[in-house]
Formats: structure tokens, sequence, C-alpha cells
């Protein structure tokens, strides 16, 4: 059994019948079934998201204790982290534009839009909000995971290596950048015996297995070994001091 989506909404709008017409267009939704909270000030509005949580945020940007810009910076600073959709005149489009580079979602022109026309942009926006809070949660979770490595690179005293052999591009922890030149030699810059090493790993593509290598750095003249897998068209390895 299918269960029908509800969402919350905050609309922040002083003109009756502004106000009116969106919550009659929201009302006669089915799918998502809408729940809307009025606010006519930025006042009553933010004593609303103090004790409420809220989908969607539907605003005018020009009320009796807020104009402009402003409206939507006073909701965001108070409560970051929402869904704001900015409702604009004719006049103010490039206010409206300029609200979503203050982290307004999205911008509706009144006049311009149907009850159709609003609930598919406002579930565009939410879905498109949902979608970037998973791409964020997504880049903090590789962020973290990405630290752990390098605490634990930096315990154990080795850096990682990757090559792909399909686009040529090295992968080195020990360096800023991926590389598209001669990647073996991107691989391990410092190498004493370069033609060596390049031996070696082209070995192990040949034969599509792994190996080690011992090598000497020309920076400090300390040996290294290279330990290193051959899979999916990539060489992984690690690199440590002998």
């Amino acid at each position: 059994m299918t269960t029908t989506q509800e969402l919350k909404v905050l609309l922040l709008e002083d003109n009756p019948g502004d106000a009116f017409l969106i919550k009659f267009y929201l009302g006669e939704s089915t799918a998502p079934v809408f729940n809307v909270s009025h606010a006519e000030t930025i006042k009553g509005a933010l004593e609303l998201l103090s004790i409420n949580t809220f989908d969607i945020i539907i605003s005018d940007m020009n009320l009796p204790d807020s104009f402009g810009v402003d409206t939507i910076k006073q909701i965001l600073s108070n409560y970051p982290g929402n869904l704001v959709i900015v409702l604009t005149g004719l006049t103010d489009e490039e206010v409206g534009l300029e609200t979503v580079r203050y982290g307004a979602q999205d911008f509706l022109v009144k006049g311009k839009f149907d009850g159709k026309v609003l609930v598919s942009s406002v579930m565009f926006a939410f879905e498109r909000f949902k979608l970037n809070k998973k791409i964020d949660s997504v880049r903090e979770q590789l962020d973290a995971e990405n630290s752990r490595l390098e605490l634990i690179q930096k315990l154990l005293n080795v850096s990682y290596l990757e090559i792909d052999l399909a686009s040529k591009q090295t992968f080195h922890s020990g360096a800023n950048d991926s590389f598209t030149l001669d990647y073996y030699k991107d691989a391990c810059p410092f190498v004493a015996d370069f033609d060596a090493l390049k031996l070696s790993l082209s070995k192990s593509i040949e034969d599509q297995i792994g190996g080690e290598h011992v090598f000497q750095r020309t920076d400090n003249g300390r040996s290294y070994t290279i330990k290193y897998i051959f899979a999916n068209n990539k060489i992984f390895g690690v690199i440590q001091e002998s």
C-alpha cells in the first residue's frame, strides 16, 4: 500500500489575496499533500520556525518588518539548512536571482504560475534540495575517510600509489595532483634506478600480477619498497621505507 507523501510548508506572505491563492493551489494537490502554516511577518515566521520544522519555506521578500534580500538572510542565518523558495513581483526578478545566490533554492514570479506550475516547481526544488543534501553527506563521509587514510599512512609511514592504465593517470598520496605525463616516472619521481622500476611495473602489467620492488630515493639516499597488485587495469601499491 502506497503512503501519500505529506510535506510541511511555511508560507510567509502578508498579502491576503496572494496568501489565499497559494494555499488554494497547494491545497488542490493530493500527491503530495501540503500542510501549510502561514505567517505575515518575519517575526511570526521565526517564531514558528523556533517550535516547528518545515520541509519547505515559501517566502515573499517584502514584508511589514523585512524587505528584499534581508528577508532571506534573516531566515537562513537563524535557521540554516532550510529549503526556501522566494516569491517575487514582476519587477523583482533580478532580486529573485540575488536571493538564490544567498541560499534560496528557487524563486517564483507572482502572476506567472498556476496551481500545476506551483506544485511542480516546489517539488522540483524539494527533490533537488534532497539530492544536494545527499551529495553533501557523501562528500563529508569521503572527507572523513580520507582523513582516516592520511592518519593511517602517517602512523605506518607509508604512501599510497594508484596508476590507471586506461587514462594514463597516476595518483600518489605524497603528491598534490594527478598526472598525465609519463605515469611511471610520476609514480616515483625520486627513484634512482627508474628503468628497473619501470621494468618491474611493466612485467606486472604484462602478466597481470602483483609484485614488489626495492629502490633508492635520489633526494635522501634511503631505500624504499613498493608493493603492488594489478586489478581492473590499474596498479595499486604502497610505498614504505625498507
